[in-house]
């Protein structure tokens, strides 16, 4: 019966120790991610500051144009510049639109990221109940355990 006890309370610290690493996996998964979002985040920052750049670069050209138009007398030279200026403005436009489709794209990995973030979060939750369950009949077991002791002992 004394065997069966220990073999008990064996089982029950190995089933302690394993939800103990199962924790310790997740708590270390729960980092990852975490550290994962903030390079997300810190992309989508990035990718913000670049669309405002060339927001602005593009307000430069734009108004570089006007300055052009103002001062040129020559028609040659002003289709000249003016044509330089809409390629540039091509440009910034369409690199703020690839900028746009990232941050886009950023969002929705990061809406996805969270999702997992939460799942991971509400399956800590869980293996942490897990674990509570298990110390507890770990230490109901070890009082019994101490009992059975006890009363062999004073016989």
């Amino acid at each position: 019966k004394l065997a069966t006890l220990r073999a008990e309370i064996d089982a029950a610290n190995e089933r302690a120790e394993t939800s103990e690493q199962a924790l310790k996996q997740l708590e270390d998964q729960q980092t990852d991610r975490d550290q994962e979002l903030i390079s997300y985040q810190n992309r989508i920052r990035r990718l913000e500051d670049e669309a405002q750049m060339r927001e602005d670069q593009l307000d430069e050209a734009k108004q570089f144009q006007r300055d052009n138009e103002a001062t040129l007398n020559e028609s040659d030279v002003l289709v000249k510049k003016v044509v330089t200026l809409e390629e540039r403005f091509d440009d910034t436009e369409s690199k703020l639109r690839e900028a746009l489709e990232k941050i886009r794209a950023y969002d929705l990995e990061n809406e996805g990221l969270q999702r997992t973030i939460t799942q991971h979060e509400k399956d800590k939750e869980i293996a942490e109940q897990k674990y509570e369950e298990m110390k507890e009949k770990y230490l109901a077991s070890k009082g019994e355990l101490d009992e059975t002791i006890k009363m062999l002992e004073s016989m």
